[in-house]
């Protein structure tokens, strides 16, 4: 399961804290150091906040991103493969069972030079 970094839990509300841990624990290990919620917004916008995220994302740490558009699990996983990163996705619903939610852990490898 992964963790999340110490710095993380400080900068989270306690309902944004349970969102995660409800939605990370059948997830591969990783270590979460950054989160961004994109649900709501429309394609490209998950990619361009993913890029902006991913800046302060150490290598061998996760950025952990949900977003609400389908389109936006296309242009997460090109881009991660592109930018050889590792890249996690799974769909639920979210805590409202209003919509689904693309759920995407995006681990930076460190070998090669991502273009953020």
């Amino acid at each position: 399961m992964p963790t999340l970094c110490p710095t993380l839990i400080k900068q989270l509300d306690a309902p944004t804290l349970e969102f995660i841990h409800d939605n990370i624990k059948n997830a591969e290990d990783a270590t979460i150091s950054a989160f961004f919620d994109a649900r709501g917004m429309p394609c490209p916008m998950p990619l361009l906040k993913a890029k902006i995220a991913l800046r302060s994302v150490a290598d061998g740490e996760s950025l952990y991103l949900v977003a609400s558009d389908k389109n936006s699990q296309t242009d997460l996983i090109a881009f991660c493969q592109k930018n050889h990163m590792d890249v996690q996705t799974w769909q639920s619903g979210d805590v409202h069972n209003t919509e689904n939610c693309f759920h995407f852990i995006i681990t930076k490898i460190g070998a090669k030079k991502a273009s953020v």
